[in-house]
């Protein structure tokens, strides 16, 4: 018979091989979807140059300005139609993982770099849409949302798992006790830029409306 402490490590690691595949599969879905919206409302207004598009909130939440600038169509093409296929790669990959397979280093390795360069995108896409722009993408900030625990989670789980070495793997996991510390401070980061960018705007708009 197995002891109690035995078996609590063994749901702690059954929990933790679930968690990051689910992750994958749950944030990877909401940005796909994300992107899909962002794609259907940017054909539309092509079709339709002065049509309101639903998320267009108000003065400063709006995603038609986002789109139609220069940062909306970095590589000469939209966007949203790289997240398009970067979150059917993490929804793939998220599937793959839940059904147990197993990856090569080379290919978590390459996976993990990936996810770095999906983060560094995003927050050069946040400080032109705060600081160049001067608007609020919905669809682009729940593209945020979801990149930034997967993109955490998923460097501190490649160093953890040795595939960058036994030194990268002790710091990964040192790391791995911190992740969702790492996170909420990345989210509290980004809320923060939101409010010293908006919050005369904000505040001036609801004042507007009591009025």
């Amino acid at each position: 018979m197995s002891s109690p402490e035995a078996d609590e490590v063994d749901e702690t690691a059954a929990g933790r091989s679930l968690a990051y595949p689910l992750l994958l599969i749950i944030g990877g879905a909401l940005g796909f979807v994300a992107a899909m919206a962002l794609t259907i409302e940017r054909n539309h207004l092509l079709e339709n140059p002065e049509a309101k598009l639903f998320c267009d909130v108000n003065p400063f939440v709006a995603c038609g300005p986002v789109m139609t600038s220069a940062a909306g169509s970095l590589l000469g093409f939209p966007n949203p139609l790289l997240g398009i296929g970067g979150f059917a790669v993490v929804i793939t990959l998220g599937a793959a993982l839940l059904a147990r397979a197993q990856f090569a280093p080379w290919f978590r390795i390459s996976f993990a770099v990936g996810t770095v360069l999906a983060g560094v995108f995003i927050t050069w896409l946040q400080t032109q849409s705060l600081y160049v722009i001067g608007k609020l993408c919905p669809w682009c900030m729940l593209v945020w949302l979801v990149t930034i625990p997967i993109v955490a989670t998923t460097v501190v789980r490649t160093l953890a798992d040795g595939a960058l070495g036994e030194k990268a793997q002790a710091i990964g996991q040192r790391l791995d006790n911190f992740k969702i510390t790492i996170i909420a401070v990345w989210y509290l980061l980004v809320i923060a830029a939101i409010g010293l960018r908006f919050y005369r705007d904000f505040a001036l708009y609801f004042f507007q409306i009591a009025l």
